[in-house]
C-alpha cells in the first residue's frame, strides 16, 4: 500500500466528503480487519497496523501501536500521518496532521481525529485480490540461484504483490524471472513468468523487516489466467458470504 498521488480530476471523482460515508468505509476497513499503512511526514518509512475502534461521538480513530518504539515516537512527532489501506480492492486514503498516544484497555493505540474528507481511489485495470493470512499463497522465484520463497499479499491477472524476508534474497526492479511457481490454496499449482516493477521495505508490526515487490505476469498462459481469476473470484464470494 503506497500513498497515491491526487490530481485534481481525482479529488473531483473519488474524494468523499460526506461524514456517514466516510464513517461506513472506515468501519468497513475495521470489520475486515484490512491492514492500514501509516506513513511519516517524509513518505518514507511507516508502519502496518489495523484500525482497532471507531469513536464517531468523540471524533476519533483508534488505531494499533507497532513494536518498534522510535518508529510509533517518528509518527506521533511528525506534524502529519498519511494512512492507506485498500477495501473491496479500492485504495482508501486520508491524512491527519495531528496524532496522539492513549490505551484501549491495556493497549498502546493511537488517536486520531476521525478524517474530514478521505480518497477512494480506483484506477487499476485489473481487480486485484488481497490475500488470505490464515490461508496464504505461496510464490516460488526462480532467481537462477535457486528457488527464493515468497508469500503472495495480493493478486490480479495481471500481476502479484510479494512478500519476502531479506534474508532469503532481494528483488530488483527490472528483473525478469521464468520458471517461478505459484500455488493457489484449494485450486494448484501453476508455472508463471514475472517481470519485477517496484521494490521497498516494510516493517511489519512485530518489528521485522521483509521485503515488497510488485511484480507483472509475463505471457500468462489463458488456462492459469482462468485459474487465477476462479481463485479470486471463490475468495471473494467467500468473504463477502462470511460478513453479510
Amino acid at each position: 500500500m503506497k500513498i497515491e498521488l491526487i490530481t485534481t480530476e481525482d479529488r473531483g471523482r473519488y474524494l468523499v466528503s460526506h461524514a456517514a460515508e466516510i464513517e461506513r468505509i472506515l468501519r468497513e476497513v475495521m470489520d475486515d480487519k484490512n491492514i492500514v499503512a501509516l506513513y511519516g511526514e517524509n513518505s518514507k518509512q511507516f508502519l502496518l497496523s489495523t484500525l482497532v475502534a471507531i469513536e464517531p461521538e468523540k471524533g476519533y480513530l483508534l488505531f494499533e501501536q507497532g513494536v518498534d518504539e522510535a518508529m510509533n515516537a517518528a509518527l506521533l512527532s511528525g506534524k502529519e500521518c498519511t494512512f492507506a489501506s485498500t477495501h473491496d480492492q479500492v485504495h482508501v486514503q486520508f491524512s491527519s496532521a495531528r496524532m496522539e498516544s492513549t490505551t484501549l484497555g491495556a493497549e498502546a493505540v493511537f488517536r486520531v481525529p476521525m478524517p474530514r474528507e478521505l480518497l477512494r481511489l480506483q484506477r487499476r485495470e485489473y481487480y486485484r485480490l488481497v490475500t488470505s493470512v490464515i490461508n496464504p499463497v505461496k510464490c516460488l522465484i526462480n532467481t537462477g540461484a535457486g528457488l527464493m520463497e515468497s508469500v503472495v499479499v495480493d493478486i490480479s491477472i495481471g500481476g502479484v504483490g510479494i512478500l519476502a524476508y531479506p534474508e532469503d534474497g532481494r528483488l530488483k526492479a527490472g528483473e525478469v524471472f521464468h520458471g517461478c511457481r505459484i500455488t493457489l490454496p484449494g485450486t494448484g499449482e501453476f508455472a508463471v513468468g514475472l517481470n519485477v516493477c517496484t521494490t521497498f521495505e516494510i516493517t511489519l508490526k512485530n518489528g521485522r523487516l521483509t521485503h515488497r515487490a510488485g511484480c507483472q505476469f509475463i505471457d500468462l498462459p489463458p488456462s492459469v489466467e482462468t485459474a487465477i481469476q476462479r481463485y479470486i473470484i471463490q475468495v471473494d464470494r467467500e468473504r463477502r458470504a462470511r460478513y453479510s
